[in-house]
């Protein structure tokens, strides 16, 4: 925009003239009345203000709106481009703006406004929750994002006035963010301004060095375009196919970070072109490529279909990258007219061609990645890792799954079969055990390929736990497993925590109910109920020691008779005091597999924070560990009255001879232990041999060892700590 229209001189009439015909020029068919109204608001807003470069405000707004109307946006956009500011620099308020100029206008501004409430701690997190604020103002109307890609494209071109601190700032954020989240929304040309501006003022020396390397390989980059769309032009209108062809080198900050990737100079780099041919129909995409590679040679691994499968932002070309004359290296894009228009404007495209529609549509493809990223931020209330997992999400790369019914799954590079199994269906993913990759079954963190087809297996006994967010990439993961985590796990927590503190305070043998001591230790404590108590106490934040000292400082009074009682029945019932292990009670507990307790084992209990109570065999070594912390051991017991099953890996060594493994199979029978896998290996005539089984307590291990131990030749039997895994229903599940 000519700043020159807003010298302090210009009346606002002549100046609003000058820039409705300006508007007009490049968008014709835009209504100006609204727009005037807006152009005229907005300086009376703005008239007592200037910018860094000492022309009036009213400059930025204007050359934002002008931006919008190029991109041939409607009259309430360009309008919210000229008002886009009014809300953060001055003292008019959105309620205002919404009786000026209606709800709809208001909501656009007030989407693009920044977030300053003092109550945020830091500039991280004012600008996270800036974030936050656009997404969920894009999902009520996508013209927000629009506007604030087009207030960033002129902050950068006018960003010299600024200090060097504030623009090195200003041009991170722009590759960091706002760059992406273009690419994300299929906004090509619009990302591809924002990184060479950004890169032009973050390494100026490198930009200029480029800029002129590509400006004087120019002769060169026409005769080479002209060696290709000649003989191209010519086999085109022999099969009769209407097409246009375009060429033009790569954008600067493209051959800035092939270089950079590479380590590599600029005249080493040889794929810095690109054309692009524009056909009529899809039909006529595929005959053109078949023409190309009939004319040069192309590079096998450097063609891709997005017609077919089309880039998670909605994007669709088909790429080829052939050999020239000379050994030049020329990349082709083939697409149609309504595929270049997508690829160029992406949900500004979306906008036009959706005949206005202002929300997302549930089938439009450009829009998945919002949508998703919309619905997983619900679960994060803190803004820092909302900023980290936002910028992360924005850079993943892609992959390409199939499902067994062969629907094509998008998901980002290095992404597991917990995200594939969340991107199918949540339910699947809280029950997921694995998958059928190709037909081989593997584990639920095992990472994806392109082009591999993955059937989930899954068991309603299984459920998530705290472990599953390393296993996952995707924010619908991550969100779905928060979300089930904190909904479960907290009352879990609190049943826990109930039995933890009931069964504490009942080791005092206190004369009075518990009950009646709960307002001064809530006070004591400074908690509001005893939900909040039990639950602080189950997920290991709270210390039962903490609790206990209310209590100790209070001295309450015990009862020798209730005491001796306590004890008798211990001994008759052999129930004495402590959380039980393996029975239908059971919260939150969690085997050690550093050790592999199975019932019959002395055991002892560890609070862990988060994770519930961690239980070890008392010879354990990581126990003396733990001990340190003595305020979080608990006691614990095997509940000898419920039979469950557990796994133990068990080493038999001893002489080879025929018949030795079917004696073994024997003993394991025997005893009626179910054998889950086997190995042996022979060297040197000794048989070793590994089976992980399945038994009921420690008692029928013992049987089985000395059974073992009688058989001919066996020189050694012993319990081998490896990865054993405890099965369990779904309200014990806890790997």
């Amino acid at each position: 925009m000519d700043s020159g229209l807003f010298l302090p001189s210009a009346s606002l009439d002549q100046t609003c003239e000058l820039f409705l015909s300006k508007i007009k020029e490049v968008n014709p068919k835009v209504h100006t009345e609204l727009i005037e109204k807006a152009f005229r608001f907005s300086w009376e807003a703005h008239k007592d203000q200037l910018r860094k470069s000492g022309e009036p405000f009213l400059a930025h707004p204007a050359a934002v709106s002008l931006i919008l109307a190029e991109q041939r946006l409607d009259s309430v956009t360009i309008s919210a481009g000229l008002l886009h500011d009014v809300l953060e620099d001055t003292t008019i308020k959105k309620e205002t703006l919404a009786e000026e100029f209606g709800d709809e206008i208001a909501l656009l501004v007030d989407g693009v406004t920044k977030i300053s409430t003092f109550q945020l701690k830091s500039r991280q997190e004012r600008q996270a929750e800036t974030y936050r604020k656009m997404l969920l103002s894009m999902a009520k109307d996508l013209r927000v994002i629009i506007i604030k890609f087009a207030d960033r494209l002129h902050n950068l071109r006018t960003l010299k006035y600024l200090e060097p601190d504030r623009i090195r700032a200003i041009a991170t954020e722009t590759l960091d963010i706002y760059a992406p989240l273009a690419h994300r929304l299929g906004m090509a040309k619009i990302k591809w301004e924002l990184e060479d501006l950004a890169f032009k003022h973050l390494y100026p020396e490198e930009y200029k060095d480029i800029v002129a390397k590509v400006v004087a390989n120019r002769v060169e980059r026409e005769s080479l375009i002209d060696n290709f769309t000649f003989p191209l032009r010519r086999r085109l209108e022999e099969e009769g196919i209407e097409a246009t062809i375009v060429g033009r080198p790569k954008h600067f900050y493209s051959i800035y970070r092939k270089m950079v990737q590479r380590n590599k100079p600029f005249e080493e780099i040889f794929d810095l072109l690109a054309l692009r041919v524009i056909t009529k129909s899809i039909r006529d995409c595929y005959h053109v490529l078949g023409i190309i590679h009939s004319l040069w040679t192309p590079v096998q691994e450097r063609f891709k279909d997005y017609i077919s499968t089309p880039k998670s932002n909605g994007y669709q070309s088909l790429h080829t990258t052939v050999y020239g004359e000379q050994g030049h290296i020329v990349e082709l894009q083939i697409r149609t007219w309504e595929m270049n228009q997508v690829a160029e404007d992406g949900i500004a495209a979306h906008w036009l061609y959706k005949s206005g529609s202002k929300e997302m549509s549930r089938d439009d493809k450009a829009l998945v990645w919002l949508k998703n990223l919309i619905e997983w931020q619900k679960d994060l209330t803190d803004s820092t890792e909302f900023y980290e997992f936002f910028k992360i999400d924005l850079f993943h790369a892609e992959i390409f799954v199939f499902t067994p019914n062969g629907d094509l799954i998008s998901l980002p590079k290095g992404a597991t079969v917990l995200d594939f199994a969340f991107s199918v269906h949540t339910q699947l993913g809280l029950h997921c055990i694995g998958a059928k990759i190709d037909g081989k079954i593997e584990p639920i963190n095992k990472q994806l390929k392109s082009g591999q087809t993955v059937e989930i297996l899954h068991l309603n006994s299984k459920s998530p736990s705290i472990n599953w967010l390393r296993e996952v990439k995707t924010p619908k993961a991550r969100s779905a497993i928060r979300r089930w985590l904190k909904n479960t796990g907290k009352q879990e927590s609190i049943d826990l925590g109930k039995k933890i503190v009931h069964t504490s305070y009942k080791k005092l043998h206190s004369t009075t109910s518990f009950n009646d001591h709960t307002p001064g230790l809530l006070q004591f404590l400074g908690l509001i109920n005893l939900d909040r108590l039990y639950e602080l106490v189950g997920n290991g934040e709270l210390p039962i020691s903490r609790v206990m000292q209310y209590f100790k400082v209070r001295k309450v009074k015990k009862s020798v008779p209730s005491n001796m009682v306590s004890r008798l029945m211990g001994t008759f019932t052999g129930r004495n005091q402590g959380i039980l292990v393996g029975g239908n009670d059971n919260l939150m507990i969690r085997f050690a597999k550093c050790c592999n307790p199975i019932p019959g084992d002395p055991i002892v209990g560890f609070v862990t924070r988060g994770r519930g109570i961690s239980v070890h065999r008392d010879d354990c070594a990581n126990v003396e560990f733990f001990s340190a912390d003595p305020e979080r051991k608990i006691d614990v017991r095997w509940d000898e009255g419920e039979q469950k099953k557990y796994h133990v890996s068990l080493e038999v060594v001893g002489g080879d001879r025929p018949g030795l493994l079917h004696e073994i199979s024997q003993v394991y029978s025997e005893f009626g232990a179910n054998v889950l896998e086997g190995s042996i290996k022979t060297i040197s005539q000794q048989a070793r041999s590994k089976f992980r089984i399945e038994i009921r307590n420690r008692n029928q291990l013992k049987q089985i060892f000395r059974r073992l131990q009688r058989i001919k030749g066996i020189e050694n039997v012993t319990r081998v700590k490896d990865y054993i895994n405890y099965p369990q229903d779904s309200s014990q599940q806890r790997e």
